[in-house]
């Protein structure tokens, strides 16, 4: 295991402590997914084997301790203990570039009018920023490799920074007098998105989400209810 695998208690393996909070989630059924019966010296061989079947595919993907912290705070909404491949996707949820590359391109146009713009996962909105001019000026044919490398290498991160809240855009001086009743309303604006401030709401992106979710918005993914849950979960918002 990698150093960057350490766990809170210094005293277990990775794998030992991933495999005690999943047992502590779900008891017995996860350990009798992999019971073989065998036993020796008082240790199951078929969990051991498991522990090192998941220690080495842990190892190969290269996921992290907040990789696979997600995935185990998804299992709250898991009725039944995972197999491998559903806690992988837990941990590490695909996203389908086409979908993906839609609300980044909705996304880049809501930035530029000075708007936060609908994002159902960090990883998109960080991948579409370096790409910004050419989604508003591609098609997705054109730009298709280079948004797919984009959006994989920042899933792979596991970590991101939180959505910045955009600057607003402010017309250029000598383009009209600005009134005192417009120049109040322009610094409402400024405040309200926290540009003379230094308060930034990092929470946005998921509360708006959750927000739509609860008056019954239909154009919601399941994909974004999903990651605004999971974000939500992780910052203690009360849902």
């Amino acid at each position: 295991m990698t150093q960057e695998l350490s766990t809170p208690n210094a005293r277990s393996s990775p794998i030992d402590w991933l495999f005690g909070e999943l047992y502590g989630m779900y008891g017995n059924q996860f350990l009798d997914k992999f019971r073989s019966g065998h036993i020796v010296d008082d240790v199951d061989t078929g969990i051991e084997n498991m522990k090192i079947v998941w220690t080495e595919k842990i190892r190969s993907r290269h996921m992290t301790m907040g990789e696979l912290k997600r995935g185990l705070s998804a299992c709250d909404r898991v009725k039944f203990p995972p197999s491998w491949s559903e806690f992988l996707e837990l941990c590490k949820p695909s996203v389908d570039p086409l979908t993906a590359y839609y609300e980044a391109v909705a996304g880049v146009q809501a930035r530029a009018a000075g708007e936060m713009g609908t994002w159902s996962h960090p990883a998109i909105y960080w991948a579409a920023m370096p790409l910004a001019f050419d989604l508003g000026t591609q098609s997705y044919s054109q730009i298709k490799g280079r948004w797919e490398r984009a959006l994989s290498e920042q899933m792979d991160r596991g970590e991101w920074e939180s959505i910045p809240v955009p600057m607003l855009q402010i017309e250029a001086p000598g383009k009209g007098k600005l009134s005192k009743e417009g120049a109040a309303k322009m610094i409402d604006n400024l405040n309200a998105a926290g540009v003379l401030e230094p308060k930034t709401d990092h929470t946005y992106w998921y509360r708006n989400i959750l927000a739509r979710e609860k008056k019954g918005d239909r154009t919601l993914t399941m994909i974004q209810k999903k990651f605004a849950h999971e974000a939500a979960e992780a910052h203690g918002y009360q849902l």
